[in-house]
């Protein structure tokens, strides 16, 4: 599968987003609302906020409005000042670097006992922030492995990922999702996917199935378009113009 999808997509090295605590951050903001406004929302916090510590202390009005983009900015100011001041108690600074020296699954818990950070934050803070062996399941990646039937049909994030991550070699986590992600948007998408256009559709059965049973054209309706042409121009369809 990875083969191919670099064959449609091209190569992915890993490329990481700064510190953990940044990468949580952004992750937290991408949550229910598309990347645009996630990244918008990131960037006018750090540029409101030049530290954390004033986020975490900062007028809660004005957290708000710096994230306003996201949605929900009342909710997730309150969960992220939450969140900071949690570590800050724990940790006595604001920082999450030690989960680097943590394995996968004592990472992933430390960072799921903060209400609102579920199984995709998580992957993803420790994909993005510290390069660990684990995948993100976002609803694309989920509607991809699906059709393929890599995982059962009422899979959720979390099995899949927990499925899906001993299976990847070492080191291609990034690459796995970066391309599933782009995938998903690009061509596997939620109506009319393009399975004609797709390389893994001699292994994909939802693929197969809907290219088998797709309607031939019919050549009878098909849109005489050198006429329309000369129609849309006033030309009548003897090649004569009588308006002139």
């Amino acid at each position: 599968m990875l083969r191919n999808l670099i064959k449609m997509y091209g190569p992915r090295p890993s490329h990481f987003r700064g510190s953990g605590l940044d990468v949580l951050i952004e992750a937290m903001l991408a949550q229910n609302t598309n990347m645009a406004n996630a990244t918008r929302g990131y960037k006018r916090l750090r540029r409101d906020f030049p530290s954390w510590t004033k986020v975490m202390n900062g007028p809660v009005e004005a957290v708000q409005r710096s994230i306003a983009i996201c949605g929900l900015a009342r909710m997730r100011t309150r969960r992220l000042q939450e969140m900071l001041r949690r570590i800050k108690d724990e940790q006595r600074k604001l920082d999450i670097s030690f989960l680097s020296e943590l394995d996968v699954p004592t990472a992933y818990a430390w960072l799921t006992q903060f209400h609102g950070i579920g199984p995709k934050t998580a992957a993803f803070t420790l994909l993005f922030g510290f390069s660990k062996p684990i995948l993100p399941v976002d609803n694309g990646v989920l509607r991809v492995v699906k059709r393929l039937r890599l995982i059962r049909p009422n899979a959720r994030d979390r099995e899949t990922e927990q499925k899906l991550s001993p299976l990847i070699k070492q080191g291609d986590h990034y690459a796995t999702h970066v391309l599933l992600f782009r995938h998903a948007k690009e061509r596997c998408r939620p109506r009319n996917p393009k399975c004609d256009e797709c390389l893994l559709l001699k292994m994909c059965p939802y693929g197969q199935r809907r290219v088998r049973h797709k309607p031939a054209r019919d050549p009878a309706r098909a849109r005489p378009r050198i006429a329309a042409r000369f129609i849309s121009g006033g030309v009548s369809k003897n090649g004569t113009n009588e308006d002139l």
